[in-house]
């Protein structure tokens, strides 16, 4: 019997991939992808070490998290700062294999104005970069920022093929460019450690490799501190990679890549990253998440839940939406 086709699993594994899946049929399953959420659950197995009871615990808390938090909404419908579209950028590799085809890029670099991005959502700044409250009841939960992070997450996994080995996973690029550790701003830091927890409770078994590149040599000191300790376990520890450079071309190639990425190589073709950025028009929204997204505007009216430009991503989804309401 086999029940996903991105991995081998052994008879025990199939079993218990059974059970969970046993677990969480739905009547009908109306807009189910079967092949897709077997390879979900089997995620949720993997992160819990095939304990059936631990994964549904998981997986549950995910689901109620996601529906608190809005994430189809953050991803496809709101549209953020212009600050904020500049530190992230989701690219796809289409000849790369081995789960190093799509990834999201997060330039820190770019951090601007970190009181306003980094406020909570739905809170205004005023000119002098304090904080202008807003009616409670249209705020979305979560920082400016940490929407935007979980959106640009969201819409770089909808470029994933769950059932394909080479595809079912994206890589991960923090670029520290001329960022000190001791004038990092606490907003900064704290959004971090928010987003660590949240992609690590909510996203399983999704990340094929993260490169932490341009680190000051205060913050790879601290890194090498925590593999010693052993407060990172060891699977986490090995998709993670630190260097004092930007050099990523024996994992990219180095004609996808643009000069600050490629040994300093220039490259016409690549000017910048940005040069390689998926479009919002080149994203598919799921079909289950375009239903959702309709449906929760549809009760929540979409004028509230807009980005703080006033404006929606320029996604189908959000067009469709717009045009209704």
């Amino acid at each position: 019997m086999t029940l996903v086709s991105s991995q081998e699993l052994t008879v025990e594994q199939t079993t218990k991939l059974q059970e969970l899946i046993d677990a969480n049929r739905a009547e009908g399953e109306e807009h189910v992808d079967v092949a897709v959420r077997n390879e979900i659950l089997l995620k949720f197995l993997i992160a819990t070490e095939y304990d059936v009871a631990a994964a549904q615990e998981k997986l549950v808390k995910t689901l109620n998290w996601r529906h608190k938090f809005q994430v189809l909404s953050a991803a496809y419908y709101e549209k953020f700062d212009a600050g904020l579209e500049k530190m992230g950028v989701i690219t796809d590799y289409k000849s790369n294999v081995d789960n190093f085809r799509v990834v999201t890029w997060n330039l820190y670099a770019n951090l601007k104005n970190p009181k306003k991005l980094f406020a909570k959502y739905g809170v205004g700044v005023t000119k002098d970069g304090s904080a202008a409250p807003q009616a409670e009841d249209k705020a979305l939960p979560g920082t400016m920022f940490l929407r935007w992070r979980v959106g640009l997450k969201e819409r770089s996994l909808s470029l994933l093929d769950f059932t394909n080995k080479d595809n079912c996973k994206a890589a991960q690029v923090h670029d520290y460019y001329n960022v000190s550790m001791f004038r990092m701003d606490p907003g900064m830091k704290a959004a971090t450690n928010e987003i660590i927890k949240v992609f690590g409770d909510n996203y399983p078994e999704l990340l094929s490799k993260k490169y932490f590149i341009n680190v000051p040599l205060l913050m790879g000191w601290m890194f090498t501190f925590f593999k010693a300790t052993g407060l990172m376990g060891a699977a986490t520890l090995k998709k993670f990679e630190m260097q004092n450079h930007g050099d990523l071309s024996s994992s990219f190639g180095k004609d996808n890549l643009p000069k600050e990425y490629n040994g300093g190589n220039a490259n016409e073709n690549v000017p910048d990253i940005f040069a390689l950025a998926v479009a919002d028009s080149q994203i598919s929204v799921p079909e289950y998440g375009s239903i959702l997204l309709k449906k929760l505007k549809g009760k929540t009216g979409a004028q509230e839940n807009q980005g703080t430009t006033g404006t929606t991503r320029e996604t189908e989804v959000a067009e469709e939406i717009t045009a209704s309401t």
